[in-house]
């Protein structure tokens, strides 16, 4: 049981060490599996550089060949071997290729695209959201080996549950809504069977394929156990909390009874979106016929004093529930003892200003660097507001470097190239064209973009004649659009660049904006017409087009020149690249889908690169597992962000495309849905209130377990920080992991927030508008209010707001043009 920063790729070479010296193993005898690549070059680095250090000893029994050396692979490249080595006992081609994320999604998408189930439409759902469940539900069949079949029995019985009798005199609709949703699952499980074929054919199989086909080999033929066991006199299995349940089972299956070690922490356990489970180490002994006691090192040799007060006072409450002994992390002799900061401000403009002085201090900048330059990070839970903090750190000249697609999304160049290649695309990219029209090529106010906005809506109730519909015909088609499709401002754009000059349409309109409109809508007109072009060709011309290339070379704070557009071309190769394997369907909107779901997946993924001394590297908490730097910044711990407000809600598996828990390996430690006894849907109203508040509780402790592994991956200094307001709406307390900080004494409390309800739950530390407390020290949040609308108005009964077509909102906003 190793905490973090306590040496266990030390001790794994040193037990190496221990068995060559005494005569136990030859190098080659011993098996070492981690989860990623980079930690498995550490390890056999590690091992390879103590075993040489053996042999000059002349510790080593026998002769010493220095090329023989232990077995290092990541978890699923082992199991690769298995399958490739033994593919025709399961009757499939082992030299096929391996389809990695992206490959993966856009041969679903393909696959989802070309069904022609009459069921599809009934799902009411867009192309994208149904290609990740399919892919989602596809891996989460294959790491539980569930059976298609019993999948979609138990999507017809939760969707039968629409059927049970009220109770009451009440439906509950939105408390059964989830039926729905789960009895689509018959259809997706078609559509995985389809994926599953689509693979076959082009001999290809995902990473979550090859664990499972290599368990199928193992259980088939017992002879692949046998051969694995003689080769395998030992086995180190490092991270063993980052496993899924396919992959113990793969393993128990052969190294079940052998000499086995496995090193993992349970509180540093994050990836349960993948199927891994902190509970596999709860579950070590009982898989693995295990008879000794397990050995804990607590030591870390990472952290500062006062980082791992932090860390332990984060934990505790996870410690306190766990079936197997944790210790609580000690300081090594040698671990620094600087303070942790916490900066909590009003705004997050102050906030991510006291971030950038902070790192600008220790890591210095380009006016005033620094003589020893530390590595640094700074480590978002989300990347929504990632840009505040790199306008901050830009303005003050520290270097930065953000990693992954994330990161790559984030450069300004970047982001509007694909916001223009968004537009050429789909109609309804009005936040993309917004993006475009605002930025720095067309510099389109406020006001004029609310004229486009209400032209589009003008358009909307006409014909292409410009005629205005029946009322019973304009009724009937606002019904049928979906949320977000009431009026398209790239349609309204392309009107303008077309109209007649002085047409009554275009009244609203500045002289400046209508111009500049016009020109906009002419160079999306050009380069639609250029739509066909290779997609690497398209791109550069948007470049040009957008005027991009010019605006970098003259930026003097643009470091980095075209670095930002040549990685953005690279992701277009990498994306072309997969259709050799997958098909033809590479197009614009394939690459577009395809980006937003590898910068989603690749920010939930552990980072391969090393820390830059000098260079504050940006990335989320899950690409920073594995990873530590000298100083450490975690921004917006506040309540809904860190911990944060599940994007999917609190539903578990009762969501779209989710695989039912019952079917998964580690179900005996998930919360249950209470609803086979249920015989009316007040029944199962009350069965989900308490599935929801256990899946909630559950949530809550791996978001604990993820500000863990945020704050320990700083050596020496650890910076916190958070802010009232980050968006207009309301302000947002103090995250409960602060709190809980503070009441270890290792910073002060935070100051409350305004109106804050005097709570320490995570899920209701959120508090509503209203004046800072004077105890805190903080001045009242004012914010005039605009004067009201003067046009005239129809039915106006005296004083007071009224709702009217010229304010932006009754009462609230000034007339439109203000730029209240």
């Amino acid at each position: 049981m190793a905490g973090a920063g306590s040496g266990k790729t030390e001790t794994m070479a040193n037990r190496v060490l221990w068995l060559l010296a005494n005569g136990h193993v030859r190098p080659s005898e011993v098996l070492g599996l981690t989860f990623t690549r980079k930690a498995a070059g550490e390890l056999a680095v590690r091992i390879r550089t103590r075993i040489d250090q053996l042999a000059a000893a002349g510790l080593v029994p026998g002769e010493h060949d220095s090329f023989e050396a232990p077995v290092v692979a990541t978890y699923n490249s082992f199991a690769n071997g298995i399958f490739r080595d033994n593919a025709v006992l399961v009757g499939r081609d082992g030299d096929g290729p391996v389809l990695g994320e992206a490959g993966a999604w856009q041969l679903v998408r393909q696959v989802v695209t070309r069904s022609a189930d009459p069921r599809l439409p009934d799902l009411d759902k867009n192309l994208d959201p149904v290609t990740n469940a399919v892919l989602n539900l596809s891996r989460a069949m294959a790491e539980n080996l569930a059976e298609p079949e019993e999948v979609r029995e138990l999507a017809r019985r939760i969707a039968a549950l629409e059927d049970l009798p009220l109770g009451d005199r009440y439906a509950r609709e939105g408390d059964i809504a989830f039926a729905r949703q789960v009895g689509a699952l018959d259809v997706l499980v078609d559509l995985v069977a389809e994926y599953e074929q689509a693979k076959f054919a082009r001999s290809a199989v995902e990473y979550s394929d090859q664990v499972a086909l290599a368990l199928r080999i193992v259980r088939k033929q017992p002879r692949v156990r046998e051969e694995l066991r003689a080769s395998a006199k030992v086995v180190l299995l490092d991270e063993y909390q980052d496993t899924s349940v396919v992959q113990t089972w793969l393993l128990a299956e052969l190294f079940a009874g052998h000499p086995v070690m496995a090193v993992g922490d349970p509180n540093q356990s994050i990836y349960g979106w993948r199927g891994a489970s902190a509970s596999n180490l709860e579950q070590f002994a009982a898989q693995f016929g295990a008879t000794g006691r397990p050995f804990a090192l607590s030591t870390s040799w990472r952290n500062g004093h006062r980082i791992l007060d932090a860390a332990n006072a984060l934990v505790a409450p996870l410690t306190a529930r766990s079936r197997v002994p944790v210790e609580r992390l000690t300081p090594s002799p040698v671990a620094s003892a600087r303070p942790v900061r916490l900066a909590f401000e009003q705004d997050i403009e102050q906030e991510a200003a006291r971030v950038a002085d902070w790192f600008a201090e220790r890591v210095g900048t380009a006016d005033r660097p620094v003589a020893e330059s530390p590595s640094a990070a700074l480590l978002f839970r989300a990347r929504a507001t990632q840009s505040v903090f790199l306008s901050a750190l830009r303005a003050r000249g520290v270097k930065y470097h953000v990693l992954g697609i994330g990161g790559l999304m984030a450069e300004p160049e970047v982001a509007d190239v694909v916001a223009m290649l968004a537009v050429l695309d789909d109609a309804g990219a009005g936040l993309e064209l917004i993006r475009v029209l605002a930025g720095s090529r067309w510099r389109i106010g406020v006001q004029d973009l609310h004229a486009l906005n209400r032209l589009a809506s003008w358009l909307r109730d006409r014909d292409h004649t410009q005629h205005e519909y029946d009322p019973e015909l304009r009724a009937k088609l606002r019904a049928s659009l979906t949320e977000g499709e009431s009026g398209s401002i790239v349609d309204a754009l392309d009107f303008i660049a077309t109209a007649r000059e002085g047409h009554g349409a275009l009244a609203r309109f500045t002289e400046a904006g209508l111009a500049r409109m016009r020109d906009a809508g002419e160079v999306v007109r050009r380069l639609r017409a250029r739509i066909g072009l290779p997609l690497p060709d398209l791109v550069t011309l948007v470049e040009q087009e957008l005027r991009l290339d010019i605006e970098v070379v003259a930026n003097d704070r643009r470091t980095l020149g075209g670095a930002a557009m040549e990685a953005l071309l690279d992701a277009v190769d990498g994306y072309l690249a997969l259709d050799a394997g997958v098909g033809d369907g590479a197009s614009l909107r394939g690459f577009l889908a395809w980006l937003r779901a590898a910068e989603e997946r690749e920010d939930l993924a552990p980072r391969p690169e090393d820390p830059e001394p000098g260079t504050v590297q940006v990335l989320t908490i899950h690409g920073a597992k594995g990873l530590e730097w000298d100083i450490v910044a975690v921004p917006r711990l506040v309540a809904d962000e860190l911990p944060m407000k599940p994007v999917d809600g609190v539903n578990g598996w009762l969501a779209f495309g989710q695989l039912p828990w019952p079917f998964r390996g580690d179900r005996d430690d998930l919360p249950e849905f209470a609803w086979r006894s249920a015989t009316t849907r007040k029944e199962v109203a009350a069965a989900r209130k308490e599935f929801r508040a256990a899946v909630g509780a559950r949530f809550d402790d791996e978001e604990r377990r993820l500000a863990y592994v945020a704050v320990t991956r700083a050596r020496h200094e650890l910076m916190l920080s958070g802010s009232f307001w980050s968006t207009p709406q309301k302000p947002r307390a103090a995250s409960v992991f602060v709190a809980d900080i503070a009441d270890a004494g290792v910073v002060p409390a935070p100051p409350r927030c305004p109106r804050a309800r005097a709570t320490r739950s995570a899920r209701t530390s959120r508090c509503s508008p209203g004046l800072a407390t004077r105890s805190a020290g903080v001045a009242p949040q004012s914010r005039p209010r605009p004067p009201p609308c003067a046009r005239p108005h129809r039915g106006s009964r005296g004083a007071g707001p009224v709702s009217c077509s010229c304010c932006w909102r009754s009462g609230r906003r000034g007339p439109r043009g203000t730029g209240g």
